[in-house]
């Protein structure tokens, strides 16, 4: 299969936010999201990147320390 060039295939977060929670399945982790993007593969393509959802739980806006 030929390399893909453009565009960049890159993976994103929000997946493992959005509708989980108390009332659903707990969120997915950023650590296990990005573990997750690494190890997938269709045919040798592969993700080139991740966008990181700046929100929680993956991201906390509050933290001014972190």
């Amino acid at each position: 299969m030929a390399e893909n060039i453009y565009p960049k295939l890159h993976n994103a977060t929000w997946p493992g936010i959005v509708g989980k929670g108390p009332d659903s399945e707990p969120p997915i982790s950023l650590e296990k999201m990005l573990e997750m993007t690494a190890a997938a593969e269709v045919d040798g393509v592969k993700f080139d990147g991740v966008d990181v959802g700046l929100f929680d739980p993956s991201i906390n806006l509050d933290d001014l320390d972190g």
